[in-house]
């Protein structure tokens, strides 16, 4: 009789742990650096789970909508308390975000990710991009754009190894609009940043293989008329939108950014 509800208990527990795991259940993904407590940038909110389509609704759309993307209250303003609510097969889940208002600093409301009050991120126009692409002046260059989830996630630590080795700048430049295909062709502008990066750098475009391509994120380390090194896309296996780097991938992530950095290594002043 004793062993019977041993076993009873082991399954009354085993249907309580399923029970508390269900009503837990996480059906988003936080950008990098976010927590429910502190919203700066998209909610990757699942579409589904276990076949079954998802039905989001926003206690404050104009906040977050029910795609996850996410406005910002405006400098000064209160932060912003947003219900969501997840609708699956009959049952709800309901998740509570606070998010806060910008900073009217720009670079940290473009990339809140950075958490660092003293970026060295400056942006840049197109015409200043080919420019240093064209003289291969020293430089580091980042190309890519907010509202992607790799970007968010890799920059922080292209940024922070960058200014713990002693750069003082990394050009950035959005070159979301220019990168672009028309007619089954390159945009134009985007061809002639295509043309003036070394061909064994890039990509197929991943549709229209006869195409040459960058993509979000891309990290350049130029020098001495050429480039050092270069990064475009993702490392292996990962997917920004639903999962954060692992500690292995984070740790081949930093090795690929310290050679980049060490061949652009600024010039020791003193000569020492």
């Amino acid at each position: 009789m004793k062993k019977i509800w041993i076993i009873l208990g082991i399954i009354l527990l085993s249907t309580l742990v399923v029970s508390c795991q269900k009503d837990n259940l996480k059906l988003y993904h936080l950008s990098a650096g976010d927590h429910e407590d502190m919203i700066r940038s998209r909610i990757y909110l699942k579409s589904e789970y276990q076949e079954h389509q998802i039905e989001w609704t926003s206690s404050h759309p104009d906040v977050v909508s029910t795609l996850g993307v996410v406005t910002r209250p405006l400098f000064e303003e209160e932060p912003t308390i947003v219900t969501m609510t997840a609708k699956v097969n009959d049952k709800s889940y309901t998740y509570t975000f606070t998010v806060i208002p910008l900073t009217n600093r720009e670079i940290n409301d473009l990339y809140p990710s950075l958490n660092d009050e003293n970026p060295i991120l400056e942006i840049i126009d197109y015409e200043e991009l080919i420019s240093l692409l064209q003289t291969k002046q020293q430089a580091l260059i980042y190309l890519g754009f907010e509202s992607c989830p790799w970007c968010m996630e890799y920059l922080p630590i292209f940024h922070k190894l960058a200014k713990n080795t002693g750069h003082e700048v990394i050009y950035y430049y959005n070159f979301r609009s220019v990168r672009t295909v028309i007619d089954n062709e390159l945009n134009p502008l985007f061809q002639a940043i295509i043309d003036l990066i070394d061909s064994s750098y890039l990509v197929n475009h991943p549709s229209i293989t006869h195409l040459k391509w960058l993509y979000a994120p891309t990290f350049i380390g130029l020098k001495d008329g050429e480039i050092k090194g270069l990064f475009t896309g993702a490392i292996e296996g990962h997917q920004a939108s639903s999962a954060y780097l692992t500690s292995k991938q984070e740790e081949d992530l930093k090795d690929i950014f310290r050679n980049i950095l060490s061949a652009v290594k600024p010039e020791d002043p003193c000569g020492c």
